[in-house]
């Protein structure tokens, strides 16, 4: 079975790789590649590139997590990598990625909020600022020139406000 999400396209590269993986049946699963495009740049570094998802599985032997954000497939046998990547699109504009920080950062506050992890009105500061030093210079994002530098403060301001709103929630309910 492959699985791919609706900002997720095959190239006729991968998919001749796939039927060849399929007919040689030498792993149960396999890992794909992504190629990821931010605001129309497609990212060579900032910790998007190599991202490998399992998305091709038998179906006897694969099944997909029930986390909220971001499911992913787990797979019960062998695994392998092929080598051609799967194409990502998944923020167009910077409207996109503002959306999705506002999304996720919601649905990650909630469970952090729930969770016995410590946090506190400095611990978003902190983790925003930790976020944007970790995928703009330890992740090279910076060579991703100007979208780099969009893509590590949209990343830094989701770990801030997903702390923020999960202080807020704990605040609310003492």
């Amino acid at each position: 079975m492959l699985s791919i999400d609706a900002d997720e396209r095959v190239s006729p590269e991968l998919a001749a790789e796939i039927r060849k993986a399929i007919g040689e049946a030498k792993a149960d699963g396999f890992e794909l590649s992504r190629r990821s495009s931010f605001c129309g740049r497609m990212m060579r570094h900032s910790g998007w590139f190599p991202d490998r998802v399992l998305r091709l599985f038998r179906r006897d032997k694969g099944r997909f997590t029930d986390d909220l954000v971001h499911e992913r497939i787990v797979c019960e046998g062998k695994t392998a990598r092929l080598k051609n990547a799967l194409l990502h699109y998944p923020v167009a504009r910077l409207e996109d990625a503002i959306r999705r920080i506002d999304q996720y950062s919601t649905l990650g506050a909630e469970k952090l909020a729930a969770s016995e992890r410590k946090v506190s009105f400095y611990s978003g500061i902190t983790h925003g600022a930790g976020t944007f030093l970790r995928v703009y210079v330890l992740k090279l994002g910076f060579l991703d020139g100007a979208a780099g530098f969009m893509l590590a403060v949209a990343n830094a301001e989701g770990a801030y406000y997903r702390y923020m709103k999960a202080w807020l929630a704990r605040q609310r309910r003492e």
